[in-house]
C-alpha cells in the first residue's frame, strides 16, 4: 500500500503558533491556495481512496483535493489531530509559561511527555496504525491519500523509518506537504 499523507492547509493558529487541537478553524486564503496546489500535484496519481481527519481544516483540504482527483472523502477518526488536553488553544509561549516543566520535556524529549488529558506520542502512533490497518484492505499496490495533521505525519514517518519518537521535533511537515509512505506488510 502506498500512503500519501497530506497535512492540511494553513489556518490562523498555524500563523500564530497556537495549538489548534479540535478547533473548527477554516483554512486561510493561503491555506486554500496550498490545498489547490497539492490537489494539482495529486491529480495524476490514480488514487484509490481519499481519507480525512474529521477536523474542519483537514476536511476542507480533503474536499479541495477530492474535487480534483474525483474521489469522495471518507472520514476516519484515527487520523484526527492529537489530543492536546490543557494545551489546546494555547500559544507555545503560554504553554512554556504555564507548564514550564512539561514544556521542557516536550522540547527535549517529546515521547516522554505525559500530561493528564493529553495523548502521548506512543498512544497517537497506535491510533494511527489502527487506522492504517483498517484501510489496508485496499491492498499493497494501491495509492491511498490521507489528509491529516502534523503530529500524525511525524509519528508515522518516525515509525516507518524505525526511529525513536523522541526525534519528533526533527521532522519538518509544512502545511499541505505530501509525504509518501510505502507499507509493504500489514502494520
Amino acid at each position: 500500500m502506498n500512503l500519501l499523507m497530506v497535512r492540511h492547509g494553513e489556518i490562523p493558529s498555524n500563523v500564530k503558533k497556537i495549538y489548534a487541537g479540535k478547533s473548527p478553524e477554516e483554512l486561510t486564503a493561503r491555506g486554500v491556495i496550498q490545498a489547490r496546489e497539492t490537489a494539482e500535484k495529486l491529480k495524476g496519481l490514480n488514487a484509490h481512496a481519499l481519507y480525512s481527519s474529521p477536523v474542519k481544516r483537514a476536511l476542507q483540504t480533503a474536499e479541495i483535493i477530492g474535487r480534483k482527483i474525483r474521489k469522495n472523502v471518507l472520514l476516519d477518526d484515527a487520523f484526527r489531530e492529537m489530543e492536546l488536553g490543557p494545551w489546546e488553544g494555547l500559544s507555545e509561549n503560554n504553554v512554556a509559561r504555564m507548564y514550564p516543566m512539561e514544556w521542557s520535556i516536550w522540547k527535549d524529549r517529546p515521547a516522554e511527555l505525559e500530561l493528564l488529558g493529553r495523548e502521548t506520542l506512543s498512544e497517537l502512533l497506535e491510533r494511527v496504525l489502527t487506522g492504517i490497518r483498517n484501510i489496508y484492505r485496499y491492498g499493497s499496490s494501491r495509492n491511498i491519500v490521507v489528509v491529516t495533521h502534523v503530529a500524525v505525519i511525524r509519528v508515522l514517518l518516525l515509525w516507518r523509518a524505525k526511529k525513536r519518537l523522541n526525534l519528533y521535533k526533527t521532522i519538518h511537515v509544512p502545511n499541505a506537504g505530501v509525504f509518501e509512505i510505502g507499507i509493504d506488510t500489514r502494520p
